[in-house]
């Protein structure tokens, strides 16, 4: 009994057979449902089958060093040469093990495949990548994906398009006023009565952030009107139902006159919000005369309710506000986002796309998972959702044009963010290396080899040299 007891004790602690273990598990459990890797428990698989791989493969380095080296009783003297091939041999090692793991392990395009599948489609949701061509015709093509400008847009209607415009600063901090124009344009083929521009800036004066930012020529051109809606006739509007953080809001009158409100956001991180969107781009209705403190437009006051209640992402605000004026059409541009420490101090990520769709829940959905975070965990979107705002669940949504797995880049997130994330931080940098670690490793056993050749070639010539001076001796 005692020699069971100490060899099951062994075997607990025996590597190799964790790592069998540990692999098998992997290979059940992720092999059907790759978003499983995802899984805590998962993970800590793919962590201890790595014994399994990686000793087999350091095995022949240690040979490998043992011989190179030459190691016995006697000091030896060992060249520079050898230390740089026992050198170059370990770091190809572990660069073709990063690249097997980057490649094989992590796929987020096979998470996000699983996590598509259909189990009952709510709504549509197109995705369009953005080539270089005309930007009109692509957002043209985006909206005739969920039905086409005429079902969005009734002849002699009021439109409101609302871009974010925070502050002064340049896109992706703010909404291109390029891709403004060019939904003007489809728009104006339905004859609108009139479209209307509108914010209401964070940071500054809104109608001078607009001329900073080149909409004064977009509006001449077009016919549009630019609006700063932190000031103006308000009127009050009430959440129906109730609202999670606000029961009621005052708007600028025009909000909710006119008969298609069309959300165009920026794809971005959030140090507060975990991601700003289309739903949170509503942030900028809210007119800061009333829920700020003048003369800063800051809407401090929505900041300062949520966190009296508890709200620490703002999620019931954006919620409260979304319930309040309801978005027709949501619209993302995405052809340059912004990661890292956003809304402000993030980093430009080229990704070329145009995000478009009728429910705001679902079109934030697709972006957020796009971004690698899980929308499950976003706290806007997984309120939304609960309160039927919307749906978040990427089964029940359907994209058209680009296939998400093809388009997804996770994104870093803001400090303390990772948590709501579908990969982990080394899972993320590893899945952007994994086409540079596959040419790294590539090239260091190239490398590695052409120096061990040279090794022996010089032996080899050594030898000859040692043979021709016995011979002449």
């Amino acid at each position: 009994m005692n020699r069971v007891k100490r060899f099951l004790k062994n075997l607990m602690r025996n590597p190799y057979f964790l790592g069998f273990v540990s692999l098998l598990w992997l290979l059940f459990r992720t092999g059907t449902k790759p978003s499983r890797i995802t899984y805590p428990c998962q993970r800590a698989s793919a962590t201890i089958s790595f014994h399994l791989l990686i000793y087999p493969l350091l095995m022949p380095v240690f040979i490998f060093l043992k011989k190179l080296l030459k190691i016995s009783s006697r000091a030896q003297r060992i060249s520079g040469r050898k230390v740089l091939s026992v050198f170059l041999a370990s770091l190809s090692l572990v660069v073709s093990v990063l690249a097997v793991y980057a490649n094989i392990i992590i796929n987020p395009g096979a998470v996000l495949s699983e996590r598509v599948a259909s189990t009952g489609r709510k709504t549509t949701v197109s995705l369009i990548r953005v080539n270089g061509g005309s930007l009109e015709e692509s957002l043209r093509e985006a909206i005739n994906f969920i039905g086409g400008i005429d079902y969005y847009i009734p002849p002699r209607s009021k439109v409101l398009i609302k871009p974010n415009i925070v502050r002064n600063q340049e896109p992706p901090d703010t909404t291109d006023p390029a891709i403004v124009e060019a939904l003007i344009n489809i728009i104006k083929r339905k004859n609108p009565s009139v479209i209307w521009i509108a914010d209401g800036s964070g940071e500054g004066n809104t109608l001078e952030n607009f001329k900073s930012l080149g909409y004064l020529p977009v509006a001449q051109r077009t016919g549009a009107i630019l609006v700063d809606l932190n000031y103006g006739e308000m009127i009050n509007v009430s959440v129906p139902g109730g609202g999670v953080i606000f029961n009621s809001f005052l708007f600028n009158r025009i909000v909710m006159e006119a008969d298609v409100f069309i959300s165009l956001a920026c794809m971005k991180t959030h140090s507060q919000a975990v991601v700003t969107l289309t739903m949170k781009n509503l942030i900028g209705i809210a007119p800061g005369s009333i829920y700020g403190y003048p003369p800063s437009p800051t809407k401090w006051i929505l900041h300062e309710k949520a966190e009296e209640k508890g709200d620490q992402y703002m999620a019931g605000v954006i919620v409260d506000l979304c319930r309040a004026r309801k978005i027709d059409l949501a619209i993302i541009d995405g052809r340059t986002a912004m990661e890292g420490q956003g809304p402000h101090e993030g980093d430009p990520v080229k990704l070329g796309l145009l995000i478009v769709g009728a429910d705001p829940v679902a079109t934030d959905t697709v972006a957020s998972a796009i971004m690698g975070f899980d929308p499950e965990k976003v706290p806007t979107l997984r309120l939304a959702n609960q309160l039927g705002l919307g749906t978040n669940d990427l089964h029940e949504i359907e994209i058209k044009g680009e296939k998400i797995e093809d388009v997804c880049y996770p994104f870093k997130p803001a400090a303390e963010h990772g948590n709501f994330q579908l990969f982990s931080t080394i899972e993320r940098e590893l899945s952007r290396w994994r086409i540079n670690l596959a040419y790294i490793s590539a090239a260091l056993w190239i490398i590695t080899l052409l120096t061990l050749g040279s090794i022996k070639t010089r032996k080899r010539r050594r030898q000859q040299h040692y043979r021709l001076n016995a011979i002449l001796n």
